[in-house]
């Protein structure tokens, strides 16, 4: 409970500057210029899965499953053999991307993000070092460390992106001054991490044969490839397809920015306390499975999955209620708010999908998790490509509902064939989309009624009137027990 904790407060704040940064950035530089970083961004994360892949999450699992029989010789050669493979990988993809940059501009349908993409290339390297390292953080259950390097990378970005954006240096501002701020604070980022990890007794050994790491993370390489595909095909894939029905390249690229750089900023604002618990799950699972446990097992599956959906239903109701309202006022854009409402919906299902997959990573069934991922991908990618021109944007809410939608199902099954589930959280799930309705229609009442007061009043009354009956309706379902929380909170507190 401890660790939850600290890892949510770091997360909180992490993501809490990271999401007023990009409402500040949203209005400094609009949608086009977000959209051209996010273009890139897609492209360079791409990159990464191919160079760390599953290597991070199987490096953690393996040190906790080493750690849990005692075998304590073995967490710094395994990660030995995570950065002799991970290294190599990002050197080669570096090369392969400069040769084939030139051509680039075949597939990106914004011919001013390519120069952008030049300067963030080289922090292939450095993110690739110090994920690798976090990985080691991670296994040996340092989660304070482990994510308050998630704060220090936010910190360092925002004040390099700040600094050059604002045209203090000559000649670098706007898209540009993001993509240096972007590769700058990487570098300083992976500094800082390698220093933590000497002070913290950390030290390379000899390694383990790769194929005791690369057999299990080449299933869940495939898979995050496969992920990072997902945010490319938004990227790329819908740009072209909204340009083929008929919209131009501006308009085509401000799209992904309303997207990906300010509706999904609010839709992935649970994950701060989600992230959290699946970080700190992992381990705890793993050592679960090693020892046989599991009992134990499944009630972390079946408890983590409840508790993440009632985290993500107190979002959902505020978003389909005040969707236009609330990104009107934080940044001054109202067709990005009409994406949210909509694809608010997915929050009954992300969370479901975060705490199965991470299940599925710790009781080592990533080759398995990987075959219910593909096919859910290439209905995405599929629906991207030929919806936008009959639903237009809303394409991207009907990809992500199949693509999550068939995955749930299928690590449903795949788990319950492990660890027998009690499907006890299918409660949560059914309560929390019912609750939704009666408190959209309450929540649009008093915006209505509270108009006099303007709109940041307005959004304010209502999004807490809202947020209260939610509140309200979880606990008198009993899906919100607080003396469990209490007795909880008590037996980690030290003697």
């Amino acid at each position: 409970m401890k660790s939850v904790a600290t890892v949510t407060g770091i997360s909180v704040i992490t993501r809490t500057l990271s999401f007023v940064f990009k409402i500040y950035l949203s209005r400094e530089v609009g949608a086009e210029v977000l959209g051209l970083y996010q273009i890139c961004l897609s492209v360079f994360f791409l990159f990464i899965a191919f160079t760390t892949g599953g290597l991070s999450t199987v490096l953690s699992r393996k040190i906790a499953e080493s750690e849990a029989l005692g075998k304590s010789d073995k967490p710094l050669s395994y990660l030995t053999s995570a950065l002799g493979i991970s290294m190599s990988a990002a050197a080669v993809t570096l090369a392969i991307s400069y040769i084939l940059l030139p051509e680039a501009y075949l597939f990106i349908s914004d011919e001013r993000a390519v120069p952008l993409l030049k300067i963030m290339l080289p922090a292939l390297i450095t993110t690739t070092f110090y994920i690798i390292i976090r990985g080691w953080f991670w296994g040996t259950k340092k989660f304070g460390i482990f994510s308050a390097t998630e704060l220090l990378e936010e910190i360092l970005r925002i004040a390099f992106t700040l600094f050059f954006v604002s045209g203090v240096v000559s000649g670098i501002e706007g898209a540009t001054g993001i993509a240096l701020a972007f590769t700058l604070s990487d570098v300083l980022v992976a500094l800082a991490v390698f220093l933590i990890f000497i002070k913290k007794g950390g030290k390379l050994k000899r390694g383990v044969p790769a194929k005791e790491l690369l057999k299990p993370a080449l299933p869940l390489t495939a898979m995050r490839v496969f992920g990072s595909a997902v945010s490319t095909v938004l990227a790329l894939i819908l740009p072209q397809a909204l340009i083929n029905a008929g919209t131009s390249v501006t308009e085509a690229t401000a799209t992904v920015g309303r997207i990906s750089g300010m509706a999904n900023p609010l839709l992935m604002a649970p994950n701060a306390i989600i992230g959290s618990l699946a970080v700190v799950l992992i381990p705890e699972m793993s050592a679960d499975n090693a020892k046989g446990d599991f009992g134990s097992l499944n009630k972390r599956i079946d408890s983590g999955i409840s508790f993440a959906v009632i985290v993500s239903g107190l979002f959902l109701v505020t978003y389909i209620s005040l969707g236009e309202e609330l990104t009107s006022f934080l940044y001054n854009d109202l067709p990005s708010g009409s994406y949210l409402a909509v694809a608010a919906w997915l929050m009954l299902l992300i969370p479901v999908n975060q705490i199965v997959t991470s299940a599925l990573n710790s009781v080592g069934m990533e080759k398995e998790s990987f075959l219910t991922f593909v096919p859910a991908t290439l209905v995405m990618i599929l629906a991207c490509t030929f919806l936008p021109r009959y639903i237009g944007v809303l394409a991207v809410v009907v990809a992500n509902a199949a693509c999550v939608l068939i995955e749930v199902i299928g690590n449903l099954i795949l788990l319950d064939r492990k660890v027998k589930l009690n499907f006890g959280f299918l409660k949560s799930v059914i309560a929390v989309a019912v609750f939704a309705f009666p408190i959209k229609f309450f929540t649009r009442s008093v915006y209505g009624l509270t108009a006099g007061v303007g709109e940041f009043g307005s959004l304010i009354f209502a999004g807490a009137a809202g947020s209260a009956m939610y509140l309200a309706l979880v606990y008198g379902s009993g899906l919100m027990d607080l003396s469990a929380v209490k007795s909880r909170l008590k037996r980690s507190k030290p003697v």
